[in-house]
């Protein structure tokens, strides 16, 4: 996390009466988005499933940059409680402008030694959370004169296996997404709702091991890994009026991977 100074300069009203949504707020790309966002005037629902603390701590960040801030507690692969975290939006602010998807656990397993669990884990928490997210929110985002941003996390492992081979059920879940994300752009346009995938690559995370750290940048055509504010900026954009005549775009924020 950068510090406070960093945090907190070149805020601006570029979103301002906008709400948004960030699953998976609390670490890693979704809380680099999350403070992105209000930056530049959103205020933000904070959605995390285990990680109470952390949640709170980018709810405070983002209150003392003068915004409002709520953590929901949800698992989004759970339809019941992405419909209590939409009623608890609803009553705090009566309308939902953007949504980001975020989360999408991921697994390296050889394909054939998956268990059925470990495959239902990656179908579920990537492809159904964010069918769970997008249809119980929708009705919510069609509540505004501003129009909506929906956004989708991807994967360029959408795009090819690569040496990602033994991640196959996280790429097939993703390329889901991707479909998921595209068909809901065209049902959704005449709503005003505009809907698009961003496809990170290696991004910078807790998780990341020093032998990671080591390969990842060599892979990459513009030679280093990337970081939650690269990511962030992408997402700024789609949830932007700079994105307005922009829906089914997949946009890849990867420095260049596979190409």
């Amino acid at each position: 996390m950068t510090s406070t100074d960093e945090r907190f300069m070149s805020q601006t009203d570029e979103l301002a009466g906008r709400v948004a949504l960030v699953t998976g707020g609390a670490r890693g790309i979704g809380r680099g988005i999350a403070l992105k966002l209000a930056q530049a005037g959103a205020d933000v629902v904070i959605n995390y499933r285990e990680r109470k603390d952390a949640a709170q701590e980018v709810v405070d960040w983002i209150r003392g940059m003068g915004r409002q801030a709520l953590a929901v507690k949800a698992d989004v692969c759970h339809e019941k409680q992405v419909r209590r975290m939409r009623d608890e939006i609803s009553a705090q602010f009566g309308k939902l402008h953007i949504v980001v998807n975020n989360v999408g656990p991921f697994m390296i397993r050889p394909t054939l030694k998956m268990t059925t669990e470990e495959w239902r884990l990656m179908m579920d928490g990537n492809l159904t959370s964010a069918f769970i997210v997008a249809r119980e929110t929708v009705e919510l985002m069609k509540r505004t004169e501003m129009g909506g941003s929906m956004i989708f996390i991807g994967s360029p492992n959408a795009e090819r296996v690569g040496s990602q081979s033994e991640s196959c059920a996280y790429s097939i879940a993703k390329t889901g997404v991707v479909i998921l994300a595209l068909t809901l752009a065209r049902d959704l346009g005449g709503k005003g709702i505009r809907v698009n995938v961003i496809n990170p690559g290696f991004i910078e995370n807790d998780s990341m091991t020093p032998r990671m750290r080591e390969w990842m940048p060599h892979e990459v055509p513009l030679g280093s890994i990337g970081t939650p504010a690269n990511v962030a900026e992408a997402a700024l954009f789609l949830a932007s009026d700079r994105a307005q005549y922009v829906t089914g775009a997949v946009l890849n924020v990867h420095g260049g991977l596979w190409i």
